[in-house]
């Protein structure tokens, strides 16, 4: 019970800067990276009992730190890059809560092309 009081950082600051792209290309990375990776987080219901808030509270806050859309910079088309053309589903949990949220091969191809 008491776990329930340890406080956690679940807030959307406002966007410093937000990326430049086609609304195609901007509408998939909101679908498919925002959740983690901006200010634009969708807080679930569970993101607030613990024990799992503290796991989307760290998901979130790492995403945001290795790479957040509403501060963007150029800096990191590099590694968007790496990430979707691997394939590399790098929070396994977080696709098999949200499929939807996956590329499909199209997608992929459009985000790389406009990366590229």
């Amino acid at each position: 019970m008491l776990m329930q009081f340890i406080p956690l950082n679940r807030t959307n600051p406002p966007a410093v800067s937000d990326i430049q792209a086609p609304d195609l290309v901007k509408r998939e990375l909101k679908r498919s990276c925002y959740d983690c990776h901006s200010y634009e987080t969708r807080w679930p219901a569970f993101a607030w009992t613990a024990p799992a808030s503290w796991l989307v509270s760290g998901t979130v806050s790492s995403g945001r730190t290795a790479l957040n859309f509403s501060a963007w910079n150029n800096q990191k088309r590099a590694k968007i890059r790496k990430v979707i053309s691997e394939r590399s589903a790098h929070q396994k949990l977080y696709y098999l809560w949200k499929p939807d949220a996956q590329l499909t091969a199209t997608e992929t191809r459009a985000l790389l092309e406009w990366l590229n």
